[in-house]
């Protein structure tokens, strides 16, 4: 089967209303409530997701990063299967793991690629916390233990705002890869250019990015509120949703492999 070139994928579409965001979940729940059968691929998809995942994260240190790594990789054939379901195609067991195969190592250069960014930006924070701590104790112990003077609390506070700073970096990192494995994955995009398409289609479409976030927001906390058992139903719609939004934000023909 044909897939599009990495060079001839075309940009994110323009601007969408606000409300986009909403029609987005609405278009998840449907298609995932629309087959009673596949619900149950999807649970089933969820949990072995979740496992697999979570109990990564028991591994010191390599067992993180194999987890972030991991989570793209599953998020490509999980995108897989929210296309089929999307299309009306009921999706299998094994879309899970088709984010192993072609399309593999993009995938792992994509998460190598966020990682590295978050990577960046805990280094640069955790370098800014440290020096404000030291400057801070340094003087204090220059001057008797007692308050430090204006310049030292100037440096805290300027370490403090690059920390902030950081973590409002955070926001365009998210947003770089929210819709980057699906462009991966079903346009054969290249992992730096999926980053920029996503990111520019999320930049142009804030409202609806805002909105869909809140939404989200108050389904994580209600699945958290029910024991976590919520989050079978909550987990499937956000690769749903997040199809139905690449949808709108990259209105291209969506070459579907496997």
């Amino acid at each position: 089967m044909t897939t599009t070139s990495p060079s001839t994928v075309p940009p994110a579409a323009g601007g969408t209303g606000a409300a986009r965001g909403l029609q987005w979940w609405s278009s998840a729940i449907t298609w995932l409530f629309g087959d009673v059968a596949q619900l149950g691929v999807w649970v089933l998809m969820a949990l072995v997701f979740f496992f697999v995942t979570v109990a990564l994260h028991f591994v010191p240190v390599l067992g993180s990063i194999a987890s972030f790594i991991l989570h793209f990789v599953f998020s490509g054939g999980l995108l897989l299967a929210a296309a089929k379901s999307a299309r009306g195609t009921a999706p299998s067991f094994g879309d899970l793991f088709a984010g192993f195969g072609p399309r593999a190592g993009q995938l792992v250069a994509l998460a190598l690629l966020v990682f590295v960014a978050c990577l960046a930006l805990f280094v640069v924070m955790v370098a800014a916390g440290v020096t404000a701590a030291i400057s801070v104790i340094a003087d204090g112990l220059f001057d008797g233990m007692t308050l430090p003077d204006p310049a030292a609390w100037g440096l805290g506070l300027g370490s403090t705002a690059l920390m902030l700073l950081c973590l409002l970096a955070l926001v365009p990192i998210s947003m770089a890869a929210w819709l980057a494995p699906a462009l991966v994955m079903l346009r054969g995009a290249a992992p730096v250019d999926a980053m920029r398409q996503s990111l520019q289609a999320c930049r142009r479409n804030l409202g609806a990015l805002t909105l869909y976030g809140l939404v989200g927001i108050l389904f994580a906390v209600i699945a958290t509120l029910l024991l976590g058992l919520g989050w079978l139903v909550v987990l499937p719609l956000a690769f749903l949703s997040t199809y139905a939004a690449f949808q709108d934000l990259c209105p291209e023909p969506v070459e579907v492999l496997g």
